[in-house]
């Protein structure tokens, strides 16, 4: 672009016609060529960024379907742990119901209260 410039200025201190007219062709095939390069270079860059994006797309997805199995087995295990707590639940409940069912020495009324209890342990001690 430098020589360019220098030629069409050297054209037009000449003022020679074909000297001019030699500088304003070779300044529009100069251009054209560079705008052919930039061109080039523009669609080169972009192509490189759009691999690059489609890299990262499928490294996502891949990280994706990761923690998908990843999530799916924490839950499959919670659901584990919870159905023993539901099991161990169920045997408390029935025991509890079978010595409600067998019934208590005491009623209701005659049952130690906390205070009583407090003083037995006090009068132990």
């Amino acid at each position: 672009m430098i020589v360019v410039c220098l030629g069409v200025s050297v054209a037009l201190f000449s003022q020679n016609a074909w000297i001019l007219r030699a500088a304003a062709g070779g300044a529009v095939l100069v251009a054209i060529a560079a705008s052919v390069l930039f061109r080039h270079q523009l669609l080169v860059e972009r192509l490189k960024h759009s691999d690059e994006r489609a890299q990262v797309a499928q490294e996502y997805s891949r990280i994706t379907s990761a923690r998908v199995v990843e999530n799916a087995e924490f839950v499959d295990l919670m659901q584990r742990r919870l159905d023993k707590i539901d099991q161990r639940l169920d045997k408390i409940d029935e025991e509890v119901a079978t010595v409600v069912a067998a019934g208590d020495k005491h009623s209701q009324a005659e049952a130690p209260t906390v205070v009583d209890l407090k003083l037995r342990g006090l009068a132990a001690s």
